[in-house]
């Protein structure tokens, strides 16, 4: 079984029919959505290039470089920033997007429910969907939403107790990027960080790897083949989620997304075939805690 658990529902960069079209061609079983967070874009050759030496400094010695270049991605009025090119961040996220397609093919696809803390009571918007066909779980993003995960504490307690994982995608800044403050506070609610727990990398996984409540996924583009090479080697394959981050990133010949590239860095990797299992489905669905249906 192959499930996708990072994707966000942006039908102006990818339609559902194309979606679903390249689930049964790659042997994608389920999708997890999440509701569209900003304007459309893609990245050309050489915002990839630049990319890639962001990923390298913040991996390595340069980190206090990578972190300021991943923190002038988002300015301080608030938008998403590709070289000066500026694109708008939706404060409040159409959840009702993520249903509609999950109604019409309950078979596919899976939801997260998005919440943003500065702009509506996350519980209230849990509370619509909780308990309803296909939502498995809890997205945030301190990062581009310029909160501190200190304002998740309500959510996270919410998560632990209605046993659902909350994906969120940290910032650089000391309070939006504390990795460490609500696993701590919250151990019976399981985190996932995405695209390898950026912006910190290697510099959280030590204590990732330790803490039985702490995942990361490996979705792009902020990772590439030898950070999750990395990730997998380092956090072991019982803390990796395979997601792929479409329809960002990895475009294919036809320009659109390529729902195959990182399947075939998965396949590559050095491991058993329960570990790799593992990391495209097993894992995930331990999170999910039985809310398959």
């Amino acid at each position: 079984m192959i499930i996708d658990a990072h994707y966000h529902l942006e039908e102006r960069l990818e339609t559902v029919d194309r979606l679903v079209d390249q689930m049964t061609r790659h042997g994608i079983d389920r999708v997890a959505l999440m509701a569209v967070q900003v304007d459309p874009f893609r990245m050309n050759g050489f915002q990839e290039a630049l990319a890639g030496v962001m990923r390298k400094a913040l991996m390595g010695r340069g980190h206090g470089i990578g972190l300021a270049m991943y923190n002038t991605t988002v300015t301080r009025g608030g938008k998403f920033s590709l070289l000066g090119k500026l694109y708008s961040i939706y404060p409040t996220p159409d959840n009702r997007q993520v249903a509609r397609v999950m109604r019409e093919y309950p078979d596919k696809f899976y939801g997260w429910i998005f919440v943003n803390p500065r702009a509506a009571d996350p519980i209230d918007e849990m509370d619509k969907w909780v308990g309803r066909r296909g939502w498995i779980g809890v997205k945030c993003h301190p990062f581009w939403n310029r909160h501190p995960v200190s304002m998740l504490d309500d959510t996270a307690a919410y998560c632990g107790e209605k046993g659902l994982p909350l994906l969120a995608h940290l910032g650089g800044t000391k309070g939006r990027g504390d990795y460490k403050l609500l696993p701590e506070r919250h151990p019976k609610t399981n985190f996932i960080y995405p695209h390898a727990a950026v912006p910190h990398y290697r510099r959280s996984w030590d204590y990732i790897r330790k803490k039985d409540n702490v995942f990361v996924d490996l979705s792009g583009p902020y990772c590439d083949e030898p950070m999750r090479r990395a990730a997998v080697r380092e956090l072991g394959a019982e803390k990796c989620i395979f997601g792929t981050d479409g329809p960002y990133g990895y475009s294919g010949p036809d320009g659109l997304y390529d729902h195959g590239a990182i399947l075939q860095e998965i396949d590559r990797l050095p491991i058993s075939d329960s570990n790799r299992e593992r990391i495209l489905a097993g894992n995930f669905k331990d999170l999910m805690r039985g809310r398959e249906s």
